[in-house]
């Protein structure tokens, strides 16, 4: 069964944390802006939801102030703002933000895992069509970890079923970054074992994804029915 998650859309600051006095007013409105929240891959995410019959887990909390993707370890795990902040009050922002939402996604999980033999976590988030000057030519992305050859060959049927049921559709494997980086499907793999969980980040190009159009739906309906007919299901069950 399928499980998507998005850790991107989130637009909520903690209330206990705007009332702190961090720096300044202006700052904190300054991390308000919307500009940082990936509304494409929010709305991605619900849609794959509906086409699929899968429940949808996402952040409520800015990905901007902490990126819930990342590890505890990793430097870009908080904001700028939060950054600057004293150990106390960063762990404030963790244990409200971050420990919360990982500790959904495994108990969805294990869930699953109780009624199924194994799970697809599909971890969905958008990326911009332009990188340092060179356009990203790419719709989706499929990251997932190669070593693991369950998902090397859901994605590789994957990729092979949409470019004869919709070649419209340009689709790569690991890109734009490799499915091994530090993220939440890495995470869930050291949690869960190969033969019962497979995780696999989709990333779609804003340049199309983001634009409300009869043949963007098309894509997202085709990207949808492509991963059931790989799966081996006509339906896919919720989880």
């Amino acid at each position: 069964t399928i499980l998507i998650t998005c850790e991107t859309s989130g637009r909520l600051i903690p209330e206990m944390l705007v009332s702190c006095d961090v720096k300044s007013n202006k700052n904190q409105a300054g991390f308000a802006s919307d500009d940082a929240v990936d509304v494409c891959g929010g709305e991605v995410a619900q849609e794959l939801g509906a086409l699929l019959r899968a429940p949808v887990l996402s952040q409520k909390y800015r990905s901007d102030w902490i990126d819930v993707s990342r590890s505890l370890h990793h430097r870009n795990l908080l904001g700028d703002l939060p950054r600057s902040w004293p150990a106390e009050r960063q762990q404030q922002l963790i244990d409200v933000a971050y420990h919360p939402f990982r500790a959904a996604v495994e108990t969805a999980i294990t869930r699953v895992l109780q009624q199924y033999t194994f799970v697809i976590h599909l971890s969905v988030r958008s990326f911009a069509s332009q990188q340092g000057g060179k356009r990203r030519r790419t719709d989706i992305g499929l990251m997932y970890d190669p070593s693991r050859q369950d998902e090397l060959d859901l994605c590789t049927d994957w990729i092979n079923d949409l470019y004869f049921a919709y070649p419209n559709l340009r689709v790569r494997r690991n890109y734009p970054r490799r499915g091994t980086t530090d993220c939440l499907t890495k995470a869930m793999r050291g949690r869960f074992p190969e033969d019962h969980y497979m995780g696999i980040e989709v990333g779609v190009n804003r340049a199309w994804a983001g634009r409300r159009v009869r043949l963007r739906d098309e894509a997202l309906s085709q990207f949808a029915e492509s991963l059931r007919r790989c799966i081996g299901v006509a339906d896919v069950e919720a989880a």
